[in-house]
């Protein structure tokens, strides 16, 4: 009976530790998803977003988003504009 009480335990605790992970997982997921919406100029509520631009070269414009959100997720992405 200690043995059985002992794995289910331990079990719990796994599924516990598997389901926050997931869970971090899909709102770091989200976070990547609104800076990609925010390079493409698109605002989403709720998140917090700096864009910063920067000339490289005659034409050519970097282009970096950072996303604040819900639960602390943090995202950054750059991009290379050239015309």
């Amino acid at each position: 009976m200690l043995l059985l009480a002992v794995t289910v335990s331990t079990l719990l605790n796994y599924h516990r530790a598997l389901t926050l992970g997931f869970s971090q997982q899909w709102q770091q997921r989200q976070a990547w998803q609104v800076a990609g919406q925010a390079l493409l100029g698109r605002e989403v509520e709720g998140w917090q977003i700096q864009r910063q631009q920067r000339s490289i070269t005659l034409g050519c414009v970097l282009e970096h988003v950072t996303v604040n959100g819900p639960q602390q997720r943090t995202a950054s992405l750059a991009r290379l504009n050239c015309h």
